[in-house]
């Protein structure tokens, strides 16, 4: 097992990619520290995971707060002793509002629940490896959009720019440290958040139409690509970003997705 001995810390775990990705480690060895804000989905992947014999441990936490964030490791280490492997995964995963009737309030939300949260838990592993001398993982949830931007969602891809700038300029920070810091970047992956967007058969067909492989992504496939950064495969490899999408990037045919959205009340470069 490629993890076996190692503690992994996975925020947003309690269903989507970051449910995925704790199964995976799980059954490569790890414990697992499962965390999420909504506790019946925690409780619910606590009881799936314990079920499998693995070692696991399931904090309720808003990681976009640092007292919480610092309660979140302090249980893990309470439990496990130590942390070796954090995937930042926690977000909101699809925050849909055009440029032109964004909030404050919004983008603020945004990009504390994006990037802010990245931070915090970083900081906070990065802490504990050093004190402890101890080597260690990082693995940031970005997305294709933060390289192929997307309609109305303006604060969402930025925030995922802002995760990969900073996944390589923690990367630099870290590395004497022996902590690597890389990305996986999801395309479109069947995740709760993402059947409720495209809740139609019709619009589902034609996300996956505009996906080369002809397929929506599966929590494990982002699974195996995060699983790959948190191994010793992984030992010689810091400061990149991964894109699974099925080669979505590699095209240049327009995303096939437009939210049904409220138009702003006038047309572009009418005088309000």
């Amino acid at each position: 097992m490629r993890l076996a001995g190692k503690v992994a810390l996975v925020t947003g775990s309690g269903q989507g990619i970051g449910r995925g990705i704790a199964d995976r480690f799980a059954r490569e060895g790890a414990a697992v520290v499962l965390n999420d804000r909504d506790e019946r989905i925690l409780s619910e992947a606590r009881i799936a995971l314990e079920a499998t014999s693995a070692r696991v441990l399931a904090v309720r936490a808003d990681v976009s707060r640092a007292e919480q964030v610092a309660a979140l490791f302090a249980q893990a280490r309470e439990a496990f002793g130590t942390v070796d492997i954090l995937v930042n995964n926690a977000a909101w995963s699809a925050p849909i509002a055009h440029f032109l009737e964004m909030t404050e309030e919004f983008w603020d939300t945004v990009l504390t629940l994006n990037l802010k949260s990245v931070f915090l838990c970083s900081q906070r592993l990065a802490k504990l490896l050093d004190e402890q001398h101890k080597p260690g993982s990082i693995i940031n949830i970005s997305t294709y959009g933060a390289a192929r931007s997307q309609r109305e969602m303006t604060a969402y891809n930025a925030s995922k720019g802002g995760v990969e700038a900073l996944t390589r300029a923690m990367a630099l920070d870290l590395a004497p440290w022996r902590i690597r810091v890389n990305a996986v970047g999801p395309g479109p992956i069947a995740t709760p958040s993402f059947l409720d967007l495209f809740n139609t058969p019709e619009k589902r067909d034609r996300m996956r139409q505009a996906v080369p492989l002809e397929r929506l992504g599966e929590p494990g496939d982002i699974a195996g690509a995060a699983l790959f950064f948190a191994s010793d495969d992984a030992s010689f490899v810091t400061g990149q970003v991964l894109y699974v999408d099925g080669g979505a990037l590699a095209q240049l045919r327009p995303a096939a997705y437009t939210p049904n959205l409220k138009r702003p009340s006038h047309a572009p470069g009418e005088r309000r």
